[in-house]
């Protein structure tokens, strides 16, 4: 570094020392492509190093109190920015770490618990279809236009000649019976379960 721009920086610091913060971004300025290319170079692999030079500069205005006058800013610097790395290698590695351990066991429990919920549902659809066969003729004929079919309400209350709101209204109280059939036979199969 030139001594021109050595002069310039130990004026700066000496600026923020007596309270001008603002002299603090000619400090930034300067050192930024060092800091940084020392930061790249002793980096892994995905860490962030824009961060880490941020950190670093962060760190070294807050302890500009701690810095000697006349030693070698672009040292003291470098150290924050060493410390600053290796503080983010360990914090990766403890990450790294902790998903090697722990992701495993987590998708395990997901997947069995996405398992116990699609045996549910297999076993809610087996009810529907047997709570579809207790049911009259017109109101499965309802729920088939509605659903397998895709049928507005109007739809289909022009197709079997009644109001719209006659048809929602049906379709709501069936429903409501396929609901109760639905949670009936499952309250048995929890029982008969249960008992074993």
């Amino acid at each position: 570094m030139n001594p021109e721009v050595s002069e310039e920086i130990h004026r700066c610091v000496q600026a923020v020392v007596d309270g001008d913060r603002s002299s603090f971004r000619r400090v930034v300025e300067i050192m930024l492509p060092v800091i940084r290319a020392y930061v790249a170079a002793r980096s892994l692999p995905g860490v962030d190093v824009d961060e880490i030079v941020q950190r670093t500069f962060v760190e070294a205005y807050k302890s500009i109190g701690k810095y000697r006058a006349g030693s070698d800013l672009q040292a003291w610097l470098v150290t924050i920015a060493r410390f600053q790395t290796m503080m983010e290698v360990t914090r990766l590695r403890r990450q790294a770490d902790y998903h090697s351990r722990y992701i495993p066991v987590a998708l395990a429990r997901q997947m069995e618990s996405q398992l116990a919920c699609d045996a549910t549902e297999d076993e809610r659809l087996t009810f529907l279809r047997e709570c579809l066969g207790q049911i009259k003729e017109s109101s499965r004929e309802l729920i088939h236009r509605r659903y397998a079919e895709d049928l507005s309400m109007e739809d289909i209350a022009a197709t079997m000649k009644r109001t719209a709101g006659a048809v929602r209204k049906e379709l709501c109280l069936v429903r409501k019976r396929l609901h109760e059939c639905i949670e009936h036979k499952t309250s048995l199969t929890r029982e008969v379960g249960g008992e074993q």
